[in-house]
């Protein structure tokens, strides 16, 4: 490799006694795309902060174009551009002053009119030509805020373009459209970006070379055409581990069924819809956003004022609020965890028992022996280390802030769980022990599961059944095994291939 246009060495990084960086050494290419792989916890966010100036490390030196940069200083956005998993979007901003904020261009006079046509044109190159650059931020959803963010980091023009779980929330499209611009970016104007991606898929698909972190050290650098998903795996969590297996169903055949729908609809987003789920069995409503998908597990939830009737073991119950939702037996966890998942400044024990505060008290007051065990029984259902209890959920990394928001909702003890990207910006080790919590709560006590995602990954490692949707209609209803990833792309991208198309029994 020629010179590298970034180069660090011997980054160390504690938090009282937590080691998060134990001597990191990185070189990046000019012109290469870079895949940065660890498990939530390995230092990967450490890194990140320390590269960009936001947080001093306790030792090591970083160069960036050949200069020595001085670290916990923000670094020059023409240099180093970072994109971060959790938004920064001004939700009250228009998506233009959104796309400019923080650029060097901008001066203390600020005068749009220069810089339309610019934004304009990234914008369009990362699918959101149909948004107008005076919309406001907090009008527009959350895929496309993202895609804002990865917008703005284009906009700079930057050397080095860091991308934080890029893609977490977009559909195969929208993912595909990103990656385009991503490739013109390395290969017109010789841009060296890295993605750190839980997806290996993308990983795979995308990257020149990956790094590996485990536990704040560096495991290995490799070309990624000579690495295997398994040995990559094996590098990121120190073992083997089984992925892609199809699990057994869960489901209790023979009995009524949990969820019924009947002519369930919302006008405009999807059509009406029959739907049986017996208690035990874990569905994905699968599609591209817009699809009907994501929409129609929101209206279980009362997001969404659907039409229609919705049984719970045969009692008819429409939720008009998460609140009626919840009363109703049906716990819901959302897609953003920062914003509607958890409460970030809040200890990780308050945060499980939030939902059960009735069950935890006496007489309005809070009973600490009754909270300590609930919490603790709730956190090592979820692999979260019970001693961590009395920290705020923001001391967590992403994927342990969604297995607290997971458990808070485990908590209600509910019938149905209405699960949106459940396992979003979370390791693959995270997420084997997400999925076996949740195949645990099938089986043991019949939960009944729904899940909306945009990762074939996990629709095909998580499910019992899956049901297609396409321009907000259902194509399909499936077994699991009678499934694969391009069944289902093939359903999601094109529809369905006659007018009917049979349920699943």
């Amino acid at each position: 490799m020629s010179a590298p246009i970034l180069s660090a060495r011997g980054l160390k990084k504690s938090y009282g006694g937590v080691r998060a960086l134990r001597g990191m050494d990185i070189d990046l290419a000019e012109g290469e795309i870079h895949g940065l792989c660890g498990e939530n916890g390995a230092g990967k966010s450490t890194l990140v902060k320390i590269l960009g100036g936001f947080v001093m490390p306790d030792e090591g030196e970083l160069g960036i174009g050949g200069m020595r940069v001085t670290l916990g200083t923000p670094v020059d956005p023409a240099l180093l551009s970072i994109v971060h998993q959790e938004l920064s979007i001004i939700p009250h901003l228009s998506v233009l002053d959104n796309v400019m904020l923080g650029a060097r261009e901008v001066g203390a006079l600020y005068r749009r009119g220069p810089f339309r046509a610019h934004v304009r044109e990234v914008l369009d190159s990362v699918g959101l030509a149909h948004v107008p650059l005076d919309a406001l931020a907090d009008t527009l959803p959350l895929a496309e805020r993202q895609l804002i963010e990865i917008a703005r980091g284009i906009a700079r023009g930057a050397r080095v373009l860091l991308l934080d779980e890029p893609t977490a929330t977009l559909s195969d499209g929208e993912i595909e459209k990103v990656f385009a611009v991503l490739r013109r970016l390395k290969a017109e104007k010789g841009t060296t970006i890295v993605i750190i991606s839980h997806r290996l898929n993308e990983i795979f698909a995308l990257t020149d070379r990956v790094t590996v972190l485990r536990s704040g050290q560096h495991v290995m650098t490799a070309n990624t055409a000579d690495l295997t998903n398994a040995r990559l795996v094996e590098a990121m969590i120190g073992h083997e581990i089984h992925t892609g297996e199809i699990a057994p169903s869960h489901a209790r055949n023979g009995v009524s069924p949990r969820l019924s729908l009947r002519g369930w609809t919302l006008p405009g987003r999807f059509a009406p819809l029959d739907l049986d789920v017996q208690p035990g069995q874990i569905v994905s409503l699968v599609g591209q956003l817009g699809s009907g998908a994501d929409t129609l597990l929101e209206s279980l939830v009362g997001l969404h004022p659907a039409r229609g009737t919705l049984s719970l073991d045969g009692a008819a119950s429409t939720p008009r609020t998460v609140a009626e939702a919840y009363a109703a037996g049906i716990a819901y966890v959302s897609e953003d965890r920062a914003k509607r998942g958890v409460f970030l400044e809040a200890p990780i024990g308050t945060n499980l028992v939030s939902q059960i505060l009735g069950r935890v008290s006496r007489r309005g007051w809070m009973m600490p022996a009754t909270v300590r065990a609930r919490a603790a029984e709730l956190a090592r259902g979820f692999a979260l280390d019970p001693a961590r209890l009395p920290h705020d959920v923001s001391t967590l990394s992403g994927g342990n802030q969604q297995k607290v928001s997971l458990g808070k909702a485990a908590a209600l003890g509910p019938r149905l769980l209405a699960l949106n990207e459940p396992t979003r910006g979370v390791d693959i080790g995270a997420r084997a022990e997400i999925y076996d919590q949740l195949r645990s709560l099938a089986k043991a006590e019949g939960l009944t599961i729904l899940f909306y995602s945009t990762d074939l990954e996990e629709v095909l490692d998580a499910s019992d059944r899956i049901v297609t949707f396409y321009r907000g209609t259902r194509v399909r209803d499936a077994l699991r095994p009678d499934m694969d990833a391009d069944a289902i792309l093939h359903d999601i991208l094109h529809g369905p291939d006659t007018p009917d198309t049979e349920a699943a029994a």
